[in-house]
Protein backbone atom coordinates (compact mmCIF):
# COMPACT_ATOMS: atom_id res chain seq x y z
CA UNK A 1 0.00 0.00 0.00
CA UNK A 2 1.29 3.14 -0.76
CA UNK A 3 -0.04 7.03 -0.04
CA UNK A 4 -1.42 8.11 -2.91
CA UNK A 5 -1.20 11.83 -1.77
CA UNK A 6 -2.90 14.75 0.47
CA UNK A 7 -5.46 16.89 0.20
CA UNK A 8 -6.43 19.80 2.47
CA UNK A 9 -9.99 19.65 2.30
CA UNK A 10 -12.61 16.83 0.61
CA UNK A 11 -13.59 19.38 -1.66
CA UNK A 12 -10.08 19.45 -3.27
CA UNK A 13 -9.69 15.65 -2.83
CA UNK A 14 -13.14 15.04 -5.32
CA UNK A 15 -11.54 17.47 -7.56
CA UNK A 16 -8.39 15.54 -8.23
CA UNK A 17 -10.57 12.93 -10.26
CA UNK A 18 -11.95 9.34 -9.61
CA UNK A 19 -11.15 6.43 -8.21
CA UNK A 20 -7.51 7.99 -6.72
CA UNK A 21 -7.56 5.29 -4.14
CA UNK A 22 -9.27 2.70 -2.21
CA UNK A 23 -9.57 4.44 1.09
CA UNK A 24 -8.96 7.79 2.32
CA UNK A 25 -7.64 8.78 5.94
CA UNK A 26 -9.71 11.93 7.31
CA UNK A 27 -8.88 14.41 9.86
CA UNK A 28 -12.10 15.72 11.58
CA UNK A 29 -10.60 19.20 11.48
CA UNK A 30 -10.33 20.47 8.29
CA UNK A 31 -8.76 23.77 7.54
CA UNK A 32 -12.08 24.92 5.49
CA UNK A 33 -13.51 24.25 8.36
CA UNK A 34 -16.55 21.62 6.40
CA UNK A 35 -19.16 19.12 8.25
CA UNK A 36 -17.24 15.92 9.29
CA UNK A 37 -20.15 14.19 8.69
CA UNK A 38 -21.23 15.49 5.54
CA UNK A 39 -17.81 14.92 4.65
CA UNK A 40 -18.02 11.29 4.97
CA UNK A 41 -21.30 10.40 3.39
CA UNK A 42 -19.55 12.77 0.41
CA UNK A 43 -16.55 10.49 -0.02
CA UNK A 44 -18.47 7.33 0.83
CA UNK A 45 -21.20 8.30 -2.10
CA UNK A 46 -18.39 8.92 -4.10
CA UNK A 47 -17.11 5.21 -3.90
CA UNK A 48 -14.36 5.62 -0.92
CA UNK A 49 -14.10 3.77 2.31
CA UNK A 50 -12.62 6.66 5.00
CA UNK A 51 -10.85 6.02 8.23
CA UNK A 52 -11.18 8.73 10.65
CA UNK A 53 -7.48 9.29 11.62
CA UNK A 54 -8.61 12.11 15.27
CA UNK A 55 -6.99 13.27 18.09
CA UNK A 56 -10.25 11.86 19.65
CA UNK A 57 -11.03 14.80 21.29
CA UNK A 58 -14.33 15.67 19.61
CA UNK A 59 -16.60 13.04 20.26
CA UNK A 60 -19.72 15.09 18.64
CA UNK A 61 -17.69 15.07 14.84
CA UNK A 62 -16.53 11.34 15.78
CA UNK A 63 -20.10 10.38 16.27
CA UNK A 64 -21.05 12.28 12.92
CA UNK A 65 -18.49 10.32 10.94
CA UNK A 66 -19.35 7.20 12.07
CA UNK A 67 -22.78 7.72 11.69
CA UNK A 68 -22.43 8.30 7.98
CA UNK A 69 -20.16 5.43 6.92
CA UNK A 70 -16.22 5.78 8.52
CA UNK A 71 -15.26 2.28 8.58
CA UNK A 72 -13.04 2.98 11.85
CA UNK A 73 -10.58 5.29 13.90
CA UNK A 74 -7.46 5.32 13.93
CA UNK A 75 -5.97 8.21 16.84
CA UNK A 76 -3.05 10.33 15.79
CA UNK A 77 -1.25 9.60 18.75
CA UNK A 78 -0.98 5.54 17.52
CA UNK A 79 1.87 4.34 15.97
CA UNK A 80 2.10 4.95 12.16
CA UNK A 81 2.23 1.90 11.81
CA UNK A 82 -1.22 0.95 13.44
CA UNK A 83 -2.83 3.79 11.71
CA UNK A 84 -1.66 2.09 8.07
CA UNK A 85 -2.67 -1.50 9.21
CA UNK A 86 -5.98 -0.08 9.95
CA UNK A 87 -6.00 1.77 6.42
CA UNK A 88 -4.97 -1.91 5.20
CA UNK A 89 -7.64 -3.70 7.06
CA UNK A 90 -10.51 -0.70 6.10
CA UNK A 91 -9.67 -0.83 2.53
CA UNK A 92 -9.82 -4.87 2.84
CA UNK A 93 -13.58 -3.96 3.73
CA UNK A 94 -13.46 -4.64 7.48
CA UNK A 95 -14.69 -2.27 9.64
CA UNK A 96 -12.58 -1.14 12.99
CA UNK A 97 -13.73 -1.79 16.24
CA UNK A 98 -11.89 0.35 18.80
CA UNK A 99 -12.87 2.22 21.80
CA UNK A 100 -13.14 5.36 20.11
CA UNK A 101 -16.21 4.09 17.95
CA UNK A 102 -17.26 2.38 21.36
CA UNK A 103 -17.21 5.63 23.52
CA UNK A 104 -18.92 7.18 20.40
CA UNK A 105 -22.11 5.06 20.48
CA UNK A 106 -22.22 5.11 24.29
CA UNK A 107 -22.21 8.37 24.93
CA UNK A 108 -25.10 9.32 22.42
CA UNK A 109 -27.87 7.71 23.07
CA UNK A 110 -29.18 9.03 19.92
CA UNK A 111 -27.30 7.24 18.12
CA UNK A 112 -28.67 3.43 19.06
CA UNK A 113 -31.56 2.59 16.88
CA UNK A 114 -33.63 1.12 20.25
CA UNK A 115 -34.42 -2.03 19.19
CA UNK A 116 -36.75 -4.31 20.82
CA UNK A 117 -35.19 -7.46 22.40
CA UNK A 118 -37.17 -9.63 19.33
CA UNK A 119 -35.64 -7.20 16.90
CA UNK A 120 -32.56 -7.46 18.44
CA UNK A 121 -32.71 -10.63 17.82
CA UNK A 122 -34.12 -10.85 14.47
CA UNK A 123 -30.73 -8.47 13.67
CA UNK A 124 -28.38 -11.16 15.04
CA UNK A 125 -29.91 -14.05 13.42
CA UNK A 126 -30.63 -12.21 9.61
CA UNK A 127 -27.19 -10.00 9.73
CA UNK A 128 -25.06 -13.24 10.59
CA UNK A 129 -26.50 -14.62 7.47
CA UNK A 130 -29.76 -16.70 7.97
CA UNK A 131 -32.50 -16.66 5.19
CA UNK A 132 -36.33 -15.06 6.87
CA UNK A 133 -37.69 -18.16 6.71
CA UNK A 134 -34.27 -19.59 8.73
CA UNK A 135 -34.70 -16.45 11.39
CA UNK A 136 -38.60 -17.32 11.89
CA UNK A 137 -37.88 -21.12 12.45
CA UNK A 138 -35.71 -20.23 14.90
CA UNK A 139 -37.58 -18.02 16.56
CA UNK A 140 -40.66 -19.47 15.92
CA UNK A 141 -42.91 -17.16 14.07
CA UNK A 142 -44.37 -16.16 10.69
CA UNK A 143 -41.75 -15.36 7.59
CA UNK A 144 -44.12 -12.14 7.34
CA UNK A 145 -43.13 -11.10 10.92
CA UNK A 146 -39.67 -11.58 10.08
CA UNK A 147 -39.91 -9.30 6.92
CA UNK A 148 -41.82 -6.85 9.59
CA UNK A 149 -39.03 -6.92 11.56
CA UNK A 150 -36.33 -6.64 9.44
CA UNK A 151 -38.45 -3.61 7.84
CA UNK A 152 -38.79 -2.13 11.30
CA UNK A 153 -35.65 -2.22 12.17
CA UNK A 154 -34.01 -0.23 8.68
CA UNK A 155 -36.59 2.43 9.71
CA UNK A 156 -34.94 2.63 13.35
CA UNK A 157 -31.48 2.60 11.87
CA UNK A 158 -32.82 5.41 9.00
CA UNK A 159 -34.37 7.45 11.96
CA UNK A 160 -31.13 8.21 13.77
CA UNK A 161 -28.44 8.71 10.75
CA UNK A 162 -27.44 5.11 10.26
CA UNK A 163 -29.02 3.56 7.03
CA UNK A 164 -28.78 -0.23 7.11
CA UNK A 165 -30.24 -0.83 3.18
CA UNK A 166 -28.67 -3.57 2.85
CA UNK A 167 -27.78 -6.97 4.75
CA UNK A 168 -23.95 -6.06 4.94
CA UNK A 169 -25.03 -2.73 6.28
CA UNK A 170 -27.21 -4.21 8.89
CA UNK A 171 -24.20 -6.78 10.21
CA UNK A 172 -21.80 -3.44 10.57
CA UNK A 173 -24.94 -1.91 12.51
CA UNK A 174 -25.09 -4.96 14.77
CA UNK A 175 -21.68 -4.90 15.49
CA UNK A 176 -21.50 -1.28 16.13
CA UNK A 177 -24.32 -1.80 19.02
CA UNK A 178 -22.76 -4.67 20.47
CA UNK A 179 -25.71 -7.13 19.08
CA UNK A 180 -23.20 -8.78 17.43
CA UNK A 181 -19.40 -9.50 18.14
CA UNK A 182 -16.80 -7.90 15.71
CA UNK A 183 -15.32 -10.85 13.95
CA UNK A 184 -11.67 -10.91 14.47
CA UNK A 185 -8.57 -11.41 12.03
CA UNK A 186 -7.78 -14.31 10.86
CA UNK A 187 -4.71 -15.83 11.95
CA UNK A 188 -2.51 -17.84 9.50
CA UNK A 189 -0.69 -20.86 10.39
Amino acid sequence: MSIKGVAPTVDSFLGAGANICDVVALDLSLADGSNPGDNVRRLVEAGYKVLIYTLGDDIRSLQQALANGAMGVSRKSEPMSETLSKLRRVAAGESIDNQELAAAIETDAGFAANLSDREAECLGLYATGFSQYQVARRMNVASGTVKKYIDRIREKYEEVGRPAGTKIELYRRAVEDGVLPPLLPGRKK
